[in-house]
């Protein structure tokens, strides 16, 4: 998950324009997109600082335009963009990193604009399975297992060995309503369900009974990638359902931090488009900006989650490509999500969330 402040709060940083500035744009796009403005929202934290120093900051200068970065946790931004749409008072223009099993519903809600592919170049050179009618990928999204490479902690094989009471030791997991169909997915899976079955159907009470066999073992709760990170980094857990964009960085401040992709889940996050805006000629300039594997691979370094472009991975540093999703190491032991999984996940997150909150508050 990606760090979450608990208000929504502006984080807007203007930039002045370089000495010397590499140009993306013709001089023509960047003087129709001169003083123009699109607020984004973003989830906050080590993400959004990533987001503005990869690209915001460079795009500012080469195209004179503005984008004004707007934090809140997900189940915030939902509502608050559900809201907008609903009001016809649209005041962010798009939602940075909307996971893919967030996009069914909102998409049928009507929050979202429908994207115009013909006007981002560079979306046609990512793989197929990350299209979506309503979003530019500008993540891959994995949500997998870590351990403590330390004595007395038993390695993680597998996403699997985290539900497996035999091996002790504390665990964290999300508190948040979000997070449910995430944990429900990897807990049904590791139990032997299938993704075909997963995707008629996520059974709630068959995922909250596999979680209880370790619940007793589960002695932190994050809320938020913050947290997420720091409970690794700070050595208060042996294990952690995470992110992998979260994990890395554990791992980057505290090197006893280990990934295990066996038996994880990946999907795309995206920039998706408010309905009803007004700026998606600048959007759509932003989009195809963060679509550059240069770019990608600098935001990957400066925030861990690794980029939808695997031709990004060439411009990574070798200590890094390891924790990489799209490599084809990682890419072999991932479960992809397919639509028709998403599409029901989206449908049972209301029910899944408030069974979940219900659950972790016991």
């Amino acid at each position: 998950m990606k760090p979450s402040p608990k208000t929504l709060s502006h984080y807007t940083r203007l930039f002045g324009m370089t000495t010397t500035v590499v140009m993306l744009f013709s001089t023509a796009h960047a003087a129709d997109l001169k003083g123009k403005e699109a607020v984004i929202w973003s989830p906050g934290g080590k993400y959004t600082t990533a987001l503005e120093q990869a690209y915001v900051k460079s795009f500012e200068a080469e195209t004179g335009s503005k984008i004004t970065l707007v934090e809140a946790d997900i189940d915030q931004a939902v509502a608050a963009a559900s809201a907008q749409v609903k009001a016809g008072n649209i005041q962010w223009d798009g939602l940075s990193s909307i996971d893919a099993p967030y996009m069914p519903k909102l998409a049928m809600d009507g929050v979202l604009e429908r994207i115009d592919a013909s006007n981002i170049p560079g979306l046609e050179k990512l793989p197929k399975a990350m299209a979506n009618d309503y979003g530019v990928p500008i993540l891959n999204s994995v949500v997998t297992v870590s351990y403590r490479d330390a004595d007395k902690v038993v390695p993680l094989k597998s996403v699997k060995d985290f539900f497996d009471p035999s091996i002790k030791g504390p665990r964290a997991m999300s508190s948040n309503a979000g997070e449910a169909q995430m944990v429900c997915t990897l807990a049904l899976l590791s139990d032997g369900v299938s993704v075909d079955q997963l995707s008629k159907g996520l059974d709630t009470a068959r995922c909250l009974k596999i979680v209880d066999r370790i619940k007793d073992q589960v002695t932190a709760y994050w809320s938020n990638g913050s947290q997420m990170a720091q409970l690794m980094i700070d050595n208060n857990v042996d294990y952690c359902l995470c992110w992998d964009g979260r994990i890395i960085q554990a791992a980057q401040a505290n090197p006893q931090w280990k990934i295990q992709y066996n038996g994880g889940i990946q999907f795309p996050s995206y920039l998706a488009y408010t309905k009803g805006t007004k700026n998606s000629d600048v959007l759509n300039a932003f989009a195809e900006y963060m679509l550059d594997p240069k770019r990608q691979a600098e935001f990957t370094k400066l925030v861990g989650y690794s980029a939808p472009n695997p031709d990004s991975v060439a411009y990574l540093p070798d200590n890094l490509k390891p924790f990489v999703s799209v490599t084809p190491e990682a890419q072999a032991v991932l479960t992809s999500l397919p639509n028709a999984l998403l599409e029901t996940m989206s449908r049972q997150q209301v029910e899944l969330g408030k069974a979940w909150q219900a659950y972790v508050s016991k």
